[in-house]
């Protein structure tokens, strides 16, 4: 199945919403007759009734278009955020076993990756392949590094070092990717403002007003 760029549907979101809002916010009405220019060109718009309402339409098709290829076919930047966050360990009581989630912008900032694998190749392998979800910020960023274990039998003999990856995500960085989210998802909230600000305006003055 093909998908379609999601930053050209961002883009193309953004401007429908804008332009919605525009409309709204400052009070745009149609003149009898109106014309619209082109290249030179004048066309007379016999049905100017209908420009609000292809707005209108544009606008909720932008939005449901984004939202579908953007969050529910393709992980959201907070999805992403979130599964990492879910895929670590938290060594604090009342998150451990389970007990409460993890917050994604706040709460603790050590986690363990609970490799403890006797192959000190895997534990690099984890590294270099953690995902970069959460943006660099004030000389903050994501950290890694193999903590090591020594491993005894039955007998107390010693069977090996084992390896595990200590994740320490700073609060700095955590807190940067709201921005992030709110940016990602403004193609969404902008048209949703747009168009209650539209219908609010309608129901107060009517479509041409």
């Amino acid at each position: 199945m093909h998908e379609p760029d999601i930053e050209k549907l961002r883009r193309f979101s953004l401007v429908v919403g804008l332009i919605t809002l525009t409309y709204s916010v400052a009070g745009m009405s149609l003149v009898p007759d109106p014309g619209i220019s082109f290249i030179g060109l004048t066309f007379k718009v016999s049905r100017p009734s209908l420009l609000p309402v292809g707005l209108v339409m544009a606008s909720i098709y932008a939005m449901i278009r984004f939202y579908y290829y953007g969050f529910m076919l393709k992980n959201s930047p907070y999805r992403d955020r979130r599964d990492a966050i879910d895929n670590l360990t938290c060594y604090e009581y009342r998150y451990s076993g389970g007990r409460e989630k993890v917050p994604t912008y706040f709460g603790p900032t050590k986690f363990g990756a609970s490799l403890w694998v006797p192959e000190r190749a895997k534990a690099e392998a984890y590294i270099a392949g953690f995902p970069e979800v959460f943006p660099k910020f004030a000389l903050a960023r994501t950290s890694m590094k193999i903590e090591t274990s020594e491993s005894y039998n039955e007998d107390g003999d010693s069977a090996g070092m084992f390896y595990n990856v200590e994740v320490v995500i700073p609060i700095r960085c955590r807190l940067v990717a709201i921005l992030q989210d709110i940016d990602y998802s403004s193609p969404v909230w902008l048209n949703m403002i747009s168009l209650t600000i539209f219908f609010f305006r309608i129901g107060l003055k009517g479509i041409n007003a």
